[in-house]
């Protein structure tokens, strides 16, 4: 187990010298703008160190999502310990409501771990697995190494986007038929991603044991306000993270970072989401902390194709 609590997921990108190779293919890799892509991914944005300052979070602007998480999660075990099976039942789309706000509190701790201490950080794993439906390091192996790394490679390319949005003949796919494509087949692709990444692979087993064994208890206590409170919200919170991740890249066949990806910039959405609508912004530099890609939106905005930028919540 120590070796799961011992390591931080870090974020691999295309500036990864063993995986920058197999995303030239996608692109014109000697282009201008995908070596400034490369390299500006290398780079990290001046921090004010007031941001960073803090005893246990690495950044301040995280005390309001750890904040949410955790009352998120109380609102969970409160319905789990003492709702009716009627009331529980009532609960589940509310709960998967508020869950759907947890899932990119929970990309995000992926890509960059929230706590100083690995010990508070694979706690906090548990705490957003049980809510979204997606288990510790199940992201960093789908979504770190394996979009982020592929996702400007669309099928028929020989190594596609692990969250492909088109079919084997290269068309594209529907929404409908995209979220159960990646449902269906996100955990093929996190045990084959970790047999090639065995260093995010032992933690993603390790962490199977504390999770299940949280469930395994749940169900011993109580076993419909288990599945009422605990399965189906948090696999229909998942459902839902496929079905809104379809417009992230969908319909875009790339050159390079900047027109890989649609953005939403409205100040709402992005306080709901944590500037997950910052989405260029996100990939040009993935292990920036969310509070940041304001800063670095505007700075590469120019370079961002105007229809791929919506100013409106919808």
């Amino acid at each position: 187990m120590s070796a799961a609590i011992d390591f931080e997921p870090t974020e691999a990108s295309p500036s990864n010298p063993s995986t920058s190779s197999d995303i030239a293919g996608a692109r014109s890799a000697g282009s201008p703008a995908a070596r400034s892509a490369r390299d500006g991914a290398r780079e990290a944005l001046p921090v004010d160190p007031r941001a960073t300052s803090g005893r246990f979070l690495k950044y301040r602007a995280d005390r309001r999502s750890v904040a949410y998480v955790c009352a998120m999660f109380a609102v969970h075990a409160l319905v789990f310990f003492l709702a009716p099976t009627w009331v529980a039942a009532l609960c589940v789309l509310p709960l998967v409501l508020v869950s759907m706000f947890v899932a990119p509190i929970n990309h995000h701790h992926q890509h960059l771990n929230t706590f100083r201490s690995p010990l508070l950080n694979r706690s906090y794993d548990l705490l957003l697995a049980l809510q979204t439906g997606i288990g510790p390091y199940a992201w960093v192996l789908h979504h770190n190494v394996g979009h982020h790394v592929n996702y400007l490679n669309q099928r028929p390319h020989a190594r596609p986007d692990e969250s492909k949005w088109t079919r084997r003949d290269g068309s594209q796919m529907g929404r409908i038929e995209y979220t159960i494509d990646l449902v269906l087949n996100h955990q093929i692709d996190i045990v084959r991603l970790g047999l090639r990444h065995r260093r995010y692979l032992r933690p993603f087993l390790w962490m199977k044991i504390p999770l299940w064994s949280i469930i395994a208890l749940a169900f011993w206590y109580n076993p419909v306000n288990a599945f009422l409170v605990i399965l189906l919200p948090g696999f229909l919170t998942l459902v839902h993270t496929a079905w809104a991740t379809y417009e992230h890249h969908a319909g875009f066949y790339p050159t390079d970072h900047f027109d890989a990806s649609f953005n939403n910039t409205n100040p709402i959405y992005n306080y709901m989401t944590c500037n997950l609508g910052l989405h260029t912004a996100h990939h040009y530099r993935p292990g920036v902390h969310w509070s940041l890609l304001p800063a670095l939106h505007a700075e590469i905005e120019g370079h961002i194709p105007q229809k791929q930028i919506n100013p409106n919540f919808w």
